[in-house]
């Protein structure tokens, strides 16, 4: 499998996050989760860095970081 080739990605604040799932309608590769209703996590594997998620979030609970490593 060909890894992802991204500069920066999503890193969620759950503490801020209201679970409104904005991020996961608007997400284009479908790599956003909302797990058992309560922690949002995002499928690294897929995520392109698009940035949004981070967008959409109506109290930026979501920043975009940048990627480490490669």
């Amino acid at each position: 499998m060909a890894s992802v080739v991204r500069a920066f990605r999503p890193v969620v604040d759950q503490e801020k996050c209201v679970k409104c799932g904005n991020c996961e309608t608007y997400c284009p590769e479908g790599t956003v989760l909302l797990k058992d209703g309560e922690t949002v996590v995002f499928d690294y594997r897929y995520c392109k860095g698009c940035g949004v998620c981070a967008n959409e979030c109506p109290v930026d609970a979501i920043e975009m970081a940048r990627e480490v490593g490669g």
